[in-house]
C-alpha cells in the first residue's frame, strides 16, 4: 500500500486490505470530481458496484489477483494533486503552532468593560499568576541559598597518599 513500513504493526487480513483499497478509491473520486456532488455520487456508486460484484469470491488466488489489479488501477488513475486535510502532512496547516501565545489573553490589554464581562476568568487568571510568581520566588530563594552555600564552603582537601 502507500503507507510507510513503520506504520504497520501487524499483518493485514485480505478483508482489511480490500476495505482500505475501497476507501482510497472513494478518496480518489473526491480528488477528481471534488465540486460536482452529483458526479461524485455517481462515480462512487460505480465503484461500489465493482466491489460488490466480486465480494463473494471464494477462490483466494483470484481474490488476491483482483486486489492487486485494483491497487494497480488506483495507482495508474491517481490524481496529480490530491486533496490533503489541513492538519495532515502536506496540508496547509501541518506543523503550525496552534496554541495562542499568553500575551493575547494578558489582562493589561483588556479594557475594564471587557474584563467585567468575564469576571471569573480574569480573577482566576490573576490568582494563577500570583501562585506562579510565588512558586518562582521559592525556587529563586532555594537557588540563592544553594549558590551561597557553594561559595562559602571551601572544597575538601584531597587526601594525599604517602609512599
Amino acid at each position: 500500500m502507500d503507507s510507510p513500513a513503520w506504520m504497520f504493526t501487524k499483518a493485514l487480513s485480505h478483508r482489511q486490505k480490500v476495505t482500505r483499497l475501497y476507501k482510497r478509491c472513494l478518496r480518489e473520486v473526491d480528488n477528481w470530481y471534488g465540486g460536482n456532488n452529483l458526479e461524485v455520487r455517481y462515480q462512487k456508486c460505480i465503484i461500489r458496484a465493482r466491489f460488490d460484484a466480486n465480494k463473494d469470491e471464494v477462490d483466494t488466488r483470484k481474490s488476491q489477483i483482483l486486489l492487486a489489479d485494483g491497487c494497480r488501477q488506483l495507482w495508474e488513475k491517481r490524481h496529480f494533486k490530491p486533496f490533503r486535510f489541513a492538519l495532515d502532512p502536506g496540508g496547509s496547516s501541518y506543523d503550525r503552532e496552534r496554541e495562542s501565545p499568553d500575551e493575547i489573553v494578558d489582562s493589561d490589554q483588556w479594557t475594564l468593560a471587557e474584563r467585567e464581562q468575564f469576571p471569573y476568568y480574569f480573577n482566576t487568571r490573576e490568582q494563577r499568576k500570583k501562585e506562579l510568581l510565588a512558586h518562582w520566588a521559592k525556587i529563586e530563594k532555594a537557588w540563592d541559598e544553594e549558590i551561597a552555600s557553594i561559595q562559602t564552603q571551601l572544597p575538601a582537601a584531597a587526601p594525599t597518599v604517602s609512599k
